[in-house]
């Protein structure tokens, strides 16, 4: 039988999930949720390849006009984001980039626009074990403002606020069960309105805590797919994820080149 740590254990050398070595990792790392979405950058990145694909985790690593950048889903919500985010740092990753779909709480944000999250309401679950829930979950400044550009610059319609990011899709997001019946759903919206929230979604505030414990940069930015207010959910979100992948590679290549590797 061979062995390996139980407390910090390693594949031949890999990372046991994302199944990764610090050779196949970018500096920069966009983490959409769904794995399917990896793909979706085979056209948009030069020399890409998928360097693993294990359970909820599939790794591509490819160039954007010269810069090493890795596509790593994490799957839904906080724990499975908390395992890929913990072993890229490991790997050396020095930025992550959420990209993903999420639900907004104003009328007037439109399906298909893109959210920038400032910063993230901690009721994702995983990250409870790393820090007080006084503990603030803040994108980076850096990332902020790359993103911000490059949307600007590609004209895209876009909102910055706090998003609810909760371990949870149905009631967590007023939303009632498939089987039930007689949920009050306006409760929890309205609860979460009064918060001024503007999106809700699973992941960021994971992402968010561990990068700033760990000295890493992070962001978020999402398409919208739905809009709970005027109960809209975009059926074809395609074209949306599209242009918002390219707006995070735009922006990564600004955080590169400004804040990662200033001249």
């Amino acid at each position: 039988m061979n062995f390996t740590s139980a407390s910090s254990p390693t594949m031949n050398g890999k990372m046991p999930h994302i199944q990764c070595t610090a050779e196949e990792i970018g500096e920069i790392v966009l983490l959409p949720g769904d794995p399917g979405r990896v793909a979706m950058f085979e056209d948009l990145l030069e020399d890409y390849k998928i360097v693993s694909n294990y359970r909820e985790y599939v790794v591509g690593t490819g160039y954007y006009n010269g810069i090493k950048v890795t596509v790593c889903s994490t799957g839904i919500g906080g724990p499975s984001t908390e395992i890929a985010v913990l072993q890229l740092i490991a790997l050396g990753a020095k930025a992550l980039i959420r990209i993903g779909g999420t639900g907004v709480l104003k009328e007037d944000v439109p399906c298909g626009a893109m959210v920038l999250n400032t910063g993230a309401v901690r009721k994702g679950g995983a990250s409870c074990f790393y820090a007080p829930s006084e503990y603030p979950a803040l994108a980076s400044f850096e990332v902020l403002d790359c993103l911000k550009r490059a949307c600007e610059e590609r004209k895209n319609e876009y909102s910055m606020g706090i998003c609810m990011s909760v371990g949870s899709f149905y009631h967590g997001q007023g939303r009632q069960m498939p089987f039930e019946t007689g949920y009050d759903e306006n409760a929890v919206l309205e609860q979460y309105e009064k918060w001024n929230i503007l999106n809700m979604e699973m992941e960021a505030e994971t992402i968010f805590t561990l990068a700033l414990l760990n000295n890493v940069l992070s962001g978020s930015i999402c398409a919208v797919h739905c809009n709970r207010i005027t109960d809209q959910w975009l059926v074809d979100f395609e074209p949306a994820q599209k242009e918002m992948c390219r707006t995070a590679l735009a922006a990564g290549e600004k955080l590169y080149k400004e804040y990662l590797h200033r001249k």
